[in-house]
Order: C-alpha cells, then structure tokens, then sequence
C-alpha cells in the first residue's frame, strides 16, 4: 500500500508540478497540495527589475537567463518560462531610475526608455505576455492563461517635479511610483539618507493627492518613516509597500516599522515582503557589509585589473566571493515576514514583493523567479489555509488595487477644479 501510494504521490506531482525540484526533506503530500494552490492563486509579485538588463543588455525575455549574468555579475532570476514556472499571473516591471540623474540629469527619458522596452516585451510575445492596468485586466489574464505586464516607477524624480509628467506616465500605464530610490530628492526623503525635506514637503503631498485622483499606488518602499507618515496623513487610497519587508525581524531602514503596520491596515494597504536576505536577516546584512569593507582592495585591484574587460571583472569578483562565503538566511525567512505582518496589520495586509534581479543574491534555497512556489509550500507548512495563502500571494493586492481605482473613480470628475489650480 505504501509503494502504491508513493507512486500515486510521485505521478500526480509530475502532473502539476513545475520545473523547480521539490525541496530537500520536504513532505511530498504537502508540496504537491502547494504547487495546486500555485497553479489556481493569481499570483502578484510586486517588483522586478528585470527590466533594466531588457534596456542595458538587450535581454529578450524569451530566452533562458539560467546560468547567465548581469554585467556587473549578478545572476539573472527571470524570463518568460521562469515566471511561467512560478506560476505567476502579474509581475511589476520595474521602471528603475538611478538617484545619480539627480546630478546627470535624464531621468525622464530613462523612465520612457524602460517603459517601451516593457511594451515591446508584450508585442514580442502577445501568447504569453499582456499588458495590464487595472484588477479586472489581472483576472482576466489569469483565465487566458497568460502573464500580466505592469510596471512601476522606482524613484519619484523621474517625473523631474512635474505633474504633467506624472499624468503622462499614467497614461502609459504606470500603476505605481515608490516616492523614493536610496536618495532624498526636491519632494521626499528616502531612507538611510540626509533628509532634505522633513518628510514630504507641500509639492509631495500635492504628488500623493494626484496619484490618489488618477488611480496610481503610492509606493512607500524606499522611502523615510517620516514620509511613509505624511504619506498616510495624504492619502485616501490604500498604498502599498511594493518590496519592503519588517522592521521588528531586521532593524534596516529599508523595511517598515510595527507602527507604519498599524497604520498601513487601518488605510487598506499592502506591505509585499522583498525577499533580499540582507532585509530578511540581520546576521546575512551584517556579515554582507563586512565582507565588503574587508574585500575593498581586492576589489579595486580587480576593477583596475579588468577596467576593459567587465566580463572578466565580474567572473573574478564572483570567484573572489565565492571563496569568502557569508550566511545567506534560507527562504523560510520570507515567511517569518509574512507571518510578523499578519500578526501586526492582519492577513490582508501582506503580499510578496520579491526584488527578482535587483538584488546580488536571493535566501538559500531559492534561485529565482521558479522558486516562488518555496513560498507557498512554507506557508501551508506552518498551517496557513488555502485562502490565506491565495490572499498572500495576489488577492489582498487586487482588493487594494480594486479600491484605489474606486477612490480615483470617485475623483475623476470632482478633481477637475482642483487639476485647474495645480496648471496654475
């Protein structure tokens, strides 16, 4: 009875199952209930950044990024069967702009660079690709089988202070703007930086009101406590955190506090948990930032050794740090996150906001986008009900979504008097 029901085991995964390998130890009864969960969840990951190798690096995401690296020798985490693989329904591309525009200057057209490339992506591949901007386009994704396309401005100063610009990009489709990238700028102060504006100045607060008119997310990632409070002050829709994770499992200013918590569940909101292991854990970040004083000059060395060569520079610098290996937090981190935000702001308030390719490294365990169902399988583990797990991994964000185009549906019409006064 037993070799029958190990076989029977064995042949309904291989039917379900997607290409990642059941992981070590795990019970396979419990791991083939996970991949069914994935296979019917919408499944929201809330920040990607495989779009700036698409632009950089002329990355179509058709072919395998298995095994190859970003120029700067960071190992890719998505394409096309990957995120077929974890079963995804709607990714956010991140439409990433550098703080250092602040001082170059370029930011704008960086955005539209990033946001063509995303579209074009789409055209390429109109069978599994489709461009999306609203909850009802995400459902209905997930009944044709394919992947939702959206996109998501990272750093707020990629509208260069203009609300034209930010009704512009709008239009194009963005859904989100995270305030801030890692540096203060005219409006709002980022985390870990010198703050220039004690939170949000009037000019920000007046960015937050039209975002919240037209139907775009404010992002609180990324940004200072003060602003994620101004922010909550402002705000009539529900915001989200589209890649942080708790601060009370990891004191970095990446990630949000037990009172933004409180506050995030009473406004509607979503925190998505970043699955970076230097956010998740405060051993890994520790011995990250200790590795990378200590290795300084050997570094240097090499950059000088391959100032012609990046390809060269990056294979050196991956063996340099692979012969001075750091803890690196395993995946069930992720959901010690997940269950600390339940316990704080409630289990609608917490979704997953990997960080795929804009991190150097992911939890062990994990090696990118076709490991989303480790997640899944972890949760059910520690006793989360299947309607739990499905509003983790998409539907407490389509609730949010759905409200935040309410609230801009609401406005649309008695926010022309005050759009008159902002052309002023």
């Amino acid at each position: 009875m037993k070799t029958i029901t190990a076989l029977l085991i064995t042949l309904t995964v291989s039917i379900v199952c997607f290409a990642q390998t059941m992981p070590k130890d795990a019970d396979p009864v419990l791991w083939q209930r996970a991949l069914r969960i994935q296979k019917r969840a919408i499944v929201i990951d809330g920040h990607n950044d495989i779009t700036s190798p698409m632009v950089d690096e002329d990355l179509d995401l058709a072919s395998s990024t298995r095994g190859k690296f970003h120029k700067d020798g960071d190992p890719f985490h998505t394409d096309i069967s990957r995120l077929k693989d974890g079963g995804v329904t709607a990714e956010f591309f991140a439409i990433y702009v550098s703080g250092s525009t602040l001082k170059t200057g370029g930011a704008m057209r960086r955005a539209m660079d990033l946001i063509d490339a995303t579209y074009r992506e789409a055209e390429r591949h109109p069978k599994d690709l489709s461009m999306c901007t609203t909850a009802a386009d995400i459902r209905r994704a997930k009944k044709q089988g394919k992947i939702c396309a959206l996109m998501g401005i990272e750093g707020g100063y990629a509208i260069e202070n203009s609300l034209y610009a930010l009704r512009d990009f709008y239009r194009l489709g963005v859904r989100y703007m995270t305030l801030t990238h890692n540096v203060s700028h005219d409006w709002a102060d980022a985390h870990g930086d010198v703050p220039k504006n004690n939170g949000l100045s009037d000019f920000g607060k007046e960015v937050v009101r039209e975002m919240n008119r037209l139907g775009m997310f404010v992002d609180i990632s990324h940004v200072s406590e003060k602003v994620m409070n101004d922010v909550l002050d402002v705000s009539t829709a529900p915001i989200i955190a589209s890649h942080s994770s708790a601060r009370a499992l990891n004191d970095h200013t990446r990630n949000v506090s037990d009172a933004v918590l409180r506050r995030v569940a009473k406004n509607g909101g979503v925190i998505m948990v970043n699955f970076y292991p230097s956010f998740l854990d405060g051993r890994t970040n520790k011995e990250e930032n200790e590795r990378a004083a200590r290795l300084k000059p050997q570094i240097d060395a090499l950059r000088a050794k391959f100032k012609d060569d990046p390809e060269g520079f990056a294979a050196a610098q991956r063996k340099l740090f692979a012969d001075n290996p750091i803890y690196v937090t395993p995946y069930t981190r992720i959901v010690d996150h997940i269950d600390h935000i339940r316990d704080v702001a409630g289990i609608d308030h917490v979704g997953i906001g990997s960080d795929f390719d804009g991190v150097p490294f992911l939890p062990a365990g994990m090696n990118g986008v076709e490991d989303l169902p480790l997640v899944t399988y972890e949760m059910l583990r520690r006793g989360y009900t299947e309607a739990q797990i499905r509003k983790v991994l998409g539907e407490n964000f389509l609730r949010a979504m759905t409200q935040m185009e309410k609230v801009a549906g609401n406005r649309q019409i008695s926010g022309q008097g005050s759009l008159k006064k902002l052309k002023k």
